[in-house]
């Protein structure tokens, strides 16, 4: 059989409600040589039901049943392992894409002889909303594809990259098992490792938002974010580049933790601030006592940390407005 041009992998699980639809967008890709590679991740509801009849009616579909879930980061290794295509993407199954999304993504990828190509995305609760939002100008019209710190500052998430797939094993990306944001140390290694990146400044992701998505839970999970920043830290200073993205990297890492520490509930805050605590070494403390970029709610918090008391000021009254603005807003 002709190599599939492109490989794209589903992970799914219990998302019988939208799976339909993000399949759909899928199967009518006006790409049409491609291989589509579904990880049923030990799904309880109808989910893989709903695989098996769309593999029955298309034969470039591959189901893999997995009995008990081990989460999305194992599902994302094992597709990258089963995948032929000249290039593979990874995608949820609950999202939605542009039918043109791999055609164009591919053709880029030829053209310029990428091993990466990115392009643009929306967020959405309704798809009512992604005829509009998809109108609006790409942020990427804005970045050099040579310049890797921009890139750094990109969204991690891996629906939005289309990659070589000889070169995403040769380099041997591999998402962290168990974690959730897996997306963020992958993201520094494909940007930090390859030189030949395209970028494609259109829309063509329609992201999901819905309150059971784990990017909305305010749990335990959090915590993950704390230990991919670690992950991250790990892999520079094992290819000797953590002093050439320091400043980056630390950025990041300061307002991850940050935001970690603001989205855990109550109970959770005293485990979130000895997680903080046990990363604040040398590095970060230089960067936050230099004054160097960080989110303006990310300064007031390292301030309060230290016993700044207008710091912790200005934090109250802001989380008070943020509090009865997010009341009137339900």
């Amino acid at each position: 059989m002709k190599q599939p041009l492109v490989s794209i992998t589903m992970s799914v699980y219990n998302v019988e409600q939208y799976l339909r639809s993000s399949l759909d967008c899928i199967v009518n890709q006006t790409l049409k040589n491609i291989e589509i590679i579904c990880i049923d991740d030990g799904s309880t509801d109808s989910s893989l039901e709903i695989l098996n009849q769309y593999a029955q009616n298309d034969a470039r579909i591959k189901v893999t049943a997995k009995p008990n879930n081990e989460g999305l980061a194992v599902a994302r290794n094992e597709a990258l392992a089963l995948a032929t295509g000249k290039y593979v993407t990874f995608v949820d199954g609950d999202d939605l894409f542009d039918v043109t999304m791999l055609e164009k993504a591919y053709q880029l990828a030829e053209s310029e002889d990428a091993d990466m190509v990115l392009w643009d995305y929306i967020t959405f609760w309704n798809p009512t909303e992604i005829q509009i939002k998809k109108q609006v100008p790409s942020t990427l019209l804005n970045i050099a594809e040579t310049n890797k710190i921009a890139l750094l500052q990109r969204p991690a998430f891996t629906w939005i990259k289309l990659i070589k797939t000889a070169v995403a094993k040769e380099i041997n990306i591999s998402f962290p098992k168990g974690l959730t944001r897996q997306d963020i140390p992958v993201h520094w290694q494909l940007i930090t490792q390859l030189n030949a990146i395209a970028l494609l400044p259109e829309r063509l992701s329609y992201y999901r938002q819905q309150l059971q998505a784990t990017t909305h839970k305010a749990d335990e999970r959090l915590f993950d974010l704390a230990t991919v920043m670690d992950k991250t830290k790990a892999y520079l200073e094992q290819h000797k580049i953590y002093q050439t993205y320091k400043e980056e990297f630390l950025r990041q890492q300061l307002n991850v933790l940050a935001g970690m520490y603001d989205k855990v509930p109550t109970k959770l805050k005293p485990k979130a601030l000895e997680l903080i605590k046990e990363r604040l070494h040398a590095d970060q403390l230089n960067y936050i006592e230099s004054n160097k970029p960080l989110r303006w709610q990310s300064k007031l918090f390292y301030k309060t940390l230290k016993g700044d008391i207008l710091a912790k000021m200005k934090q109250n009254c802001w989380l008070a407005i943020r509090s009865v603005y997010r009341f009137f807003k339900q």
